[in-house]
């Protein structure tokens, strides 16, 4: 059965790996380069706008799947596709314009974070959203509730306020989280790959056939990036890369029947990450926005492990935690994510004693 998913995955590693090539040659020659600073890790300049071949890849592959076949198809057609697969590229479009302008000149945060938003507001108001929440023991927590109705221009309009709230906030979420992660070389794209093809067999598991299309597209589009980025790279992600990448592993959760749990699973470091440096920067009076090297990642540079190892260990980290998601059930996934927990914080502290004997041989 995964044979009738190769053609999709070689071809989006092909096309991407191949339009990689020119656009890291469009990016030499238009002088566009992510320069060393002290907050980066990188000796010398290196072309970005690798989102511009992730983005462009995802969207002929689609499109061309779009028309050539009926698979990508989760129930609701619209003209001439299905309904919240028009919402994905609308929202994924909205991104790649941010992402680009942010790599050409910069982007305020603020002003980035409202583009966000529109983004994840344009795909989930075309049905791309948490209907419910799978409970241990077998239940459901009902998320449709409470609903606002109303007409524009004849047509009726239906707002899961409770639903629609956390689905938003869940994109919004990973996009972010891909942004932050995006610090190591082929860190952000090997985790993208990863988590794609957990939901892939996930959803191959269940017989959503849609879905795992979609998530094997991802995956194949990660791929053929991967061995332009991976460590040493040869072009960067760009901020166009990351919150493309975060947005589309965001949208996949949610399209392939609220994989939350699952995509937190093989996320779950990351976005602990994240909200732990987010949360120390405001409680000292800091931007939430400020870039730091106080993340996961680079913390196990300060302690000792290269770029290579330190990439390869949340590699497997994440691989080990995807492989318990798709053999678990909902029950046995909510203890994983405890175990997850506690695991991110014995690392944590690990990380500390390391720094600190690293610390006290140099002073020593």
């Amino acid at each position: 059965m995964i044979r009738a998913y190769l053609p999709a995955f070689v071809i989006s590693a092909l096309i991407c790996g191949g339009l990689t090539y020119y656009v890291r040659r469009l990016a030499q020659k238009l002088k566009l380069f992510d320069q060393p600073s002290p907050r980066k890790i990188h000796p010398y300049p290196l072309p970005r706008l690798g989102g511009v071949a992730i983005v462009a890849t995802f969207l002929i592959v689609t499109i061309g799947y779009i028309f050539a076949s009926r698979r990508l198809n989760f129930g609701e057609n619209l003209w001439f596709a299905d309904q919240k697969l028009i919402g994905v590229i609308l929202g994924l479009i909205v991104l790649i314009v941010l992402g680009i302008l942010d790599d050409i000149r910069g982007v305020g945060p603020l002003k980035k974070l409202f583009w966000q938003l529109v983004a994840c507001v344009i795909v989930v108001s075309f049905g791309v959203s948490i209907g419910f929440l799978r409970l241990p023991f077998g239940s459901h927590l009902d998320l449709t509730n409470p609903q606002i109705h109303f007409a524009l221009f004849g047509h009726g309009f239906n707002i899961e306020v409770l639903a629609d709230l956390i689905s938003i906030f869940w994109i919004l979420l990973l996009i972010n989280t891909f942004n932050f992660l995006d610090g190591l070389d082929g860190l952000a794209t090997g985790i993208s790959l990863i988590s794609a093809i957990v939901i892939f067999f996930l959803s191959i598991s269940l017989g959503q056939d849609a879905s795992a299309l979609l998530a094997v597209i991802i995956a194949g589009t990660a791929a053929g990036f991967l061995p332009w980025n991976f460590n040493p790279a040869r072009i960067f992600l760009g901020d166009s890369g990351s919150m493309a990448l975060g947005y589309l592993i965001g949208v996949l959760a949610m399209i392939s029947g609220g994989k939350l749990a699952t995509s937190f699973l093989v996320l779950g470091i990351p976005v602990l990450d994240v909200g732990w440096v987010v949360l120390r920067r405001i409680f000292k009076g800091k931007s939430p926005f400020l870039a730091d090297k106080r993340h996961l990642h680079h913390r196990l540079l300060t302690a000792g492990l290269t770029q290579k190892q330190s990439v390869i260990l949340l590699y497997i980290i994440s691989m080990i935690f995807g492989t318990v998601a798709i053999i678990s059930k909902t029950q046995e996934k909510i203890t994983a994510l405890i175990v997850l927990i506690c695991l991110m914080i014995v690392l944590a502290l690990a990380l500390v004693v390391l720094e600190l004997r690293k610390r006290a041989r140099q002073n020593g």
